[in-house]
């Protein structure tokens, strides 16, 4: 059975981002809090509002990881743009990582406890986005989340194709 990876996304939710996350906190493995376009400081303090609605989820921020610690989330999500897995291990050792990938090469190169690997379907984005499909992961051997234009009838698409899980903001709105 594939294991969700909620994405509440402040862009997309806004301020009922902990309503979200309190909805979904009974399905998900792992709730993923990004909020690309906040300051650090209303980073903070929105995360410490979330580890404090849900005590026991396995919470991750995007890119911040002192904030992740700061917050007393569980983990970080990076991506090419942030600091490094290895970089994060060094310093943060108490943080689970996870890296946004784009291809399997990236997934192959890089060492992090996690990957998401998108855009796997087309999905709804202000720039042009080119799915990559359902790869097949299984070789990879690492624990890959399939992220972007998932849906409930495109997930057995991902079946017996190595996928540990599955990743989402649009399939959280199907839940809620």
């Amino acid at each position: 059975m594939l294991k969700f990876l909620a994405v509440i996304d402040y862009e997309t939710f806004g301020d009922d981002y902990l309503k979200v996350a309190e909805r979904v906190a009974d399905r998900a493995e792992m709730i993923w809090f990004r909020a690309k376009a906040l300051t650090a400081a209303e980073t903070f303090r929105k995360a410490e509002k979330m580890r404090r609605l849900l005590p026991h989820a396995f919470l991750i921020l995007s890119e911040r990881p002192d904030i992740a610690v700061a917050a007393g989330f569980d983990g970080v999500q990076l991506n090419e743009r942030s600091l490094s897995p290895e970089t994060v291990e060094e310093v943060f050792p108490e943080l689970v990582t996870g890296y946004s990938a784009h291809s399997l090469e990236e997934i192959e190169q890089i060492q992090a406890d996690f990957f998401t690997l998108s855009p796997i379907f087309m999905t709804d984005k202000p720039y042009e986005v080119n799915p990559i499909g359902a790869l097949d992961v299984t070789d990879t051997g690492k624990k890959v989340y399939a992220l972007g234009g998932i849906t409930v009838s495109s997930l057995t698409l991902l079946n017996d194709k190595g996928y540990y899980g599955y990743a989402g903001i649009g399939i959280i709105k199907g839940m809620i």
